[in-house]
């Protein structure tokens, strides 16, 4: 039950790839405007072999523990994105949690009063209004939907809202929907495909009676994603392959 005058406790958990650059950009920048308005209770961040080896893990987990020196860190021999978010959202232990990926920063200062009001009966995922959604701020809950096209020419866009998206970017999760998704999730498959396209029923039943809400600072962005210019920078490739992602890495 949330408190309604505030000091409602939060965890966090992080996903984190061996990336020391954009690690530090993302806890820096949260740390000054965003977990300092929170009472964060307990940190549980997996750190993947991802875009880097076991010298950068551990400069990621040296890292994390210059700002949470009690944070409980997983470090698997195989880089795996859906475990890691398996492991993280069923090791949550405060009624809220927040979800961060190691590759992003706050735009602007976000408090506990524009977030945590918001958690209703229904809704369950409190998720930021980012430039790739590319969703109109009049439509406060994540959903799927098609272009309406008559003869070729486009109309618009026909929204599905007892269809909602969940997602894994950046969000607040409520602890009990966490758990019960993260138990519901096939280890093999992405773990946001799973949420919104439909490749796995068992979830999306689950889900289906819940809402994911959307939310923005009028029509600036809250967070920033900072991942895909590392990736391009980089040379990396993502693509899809039977419900998995598949990445390329520059040789």
């Amino acid at each position: 039950m949330l408190h309604p005058t505030g000091k409602n406790e939060v965890d966090l958990l992080l996903v984190c790839g061996a990336r020391p650059s954009l690690i530090e950009q993302t806890l820096e920048s949260f740390s000054n405007r965003v977990f300092s308005n929170f009472q964060i209770s307990n940190i549980f961040a997996n750190i993947d072999k991802f875009m880097g080896g076991s010298a950068e893990v551990l400069q990621v987990e040296e890292i994390i523990k210059g700002y949470f020196p009690d944070a409980v860190i997983r470090k698997p021999r195989d880089p795996s994105f859906t475990d890691a978010v398996i492991w993280l959202w069923q090791s949550a232990q405060s009624p809220i949690v927040l979800h961060l990926e190691d590759d992003w920063v706050a735009n602007t200062d976000i408090q506990e009063e524009m977030v945590l009001p918001y958690f209703t009966e229904r809704t369950r995922q409190v998720s930021f209004l980012t430039k790739e959604k590319n969703w109109p701020i009049d439509r406060p809950f994540h959903c799927k939907w098609n272009r309406r096209k008559v003869l070729g020419f486009n109309f618009g866009k026909t929204y599905f809202p007892d269809e909602p998206i969940f997602t894994t970017s950046p969000s607040f999760l409520e602890r009990g929907f966490a758990h019960h998704c993260a138990s519901l999730m096939i280890p093999n498959n992405d773990p946001e495909k799973q949420l919104y396209d439909g490749l796995n029923p068992n979830l999306t039943q689950f889900t289906k009676n819940y809402q994911n809400r959307l939310i923005s600072n009028g029509s600036e962005y809250m967070i920033k994603d900072i991942g895909r210019s590392y990736r391009d920078q980089h040379g990396y490739e993502k693509s899809i392959v039977d419900g998995s992602s598949i990445w390329t890495v520059p040789s």
